[in-house]
């Protein structure tokens, strides 16, 4: 994946991603692509709730 490949060689040790917790098939991408849904969470009373990921690269 570009991203990830130019995050690398820039130097970057980890990238993080957002995603609403009902958006399920963009959970599906990031955990294929290897993001882990980390413990912080943001609520919105509008849109839901907010999940954290983390990637190591």
């Amino acid at each position: 994946m570009a991203v990830l490949d130019w995050a690398r060689s820039s130097g970057y040790e980890r990238l993080w991603a957002t995603v609403w917790d009902w958006n399920t098939a963009s959970r599906r991408v990031l955990a294929k692509v290897g993001f882990t849904e980390t413990e912080r969470k943001d609520v919105d009373a509008v849109r839901g709730t907010m999940l954290f990921t983390t990637r190591r690269l």
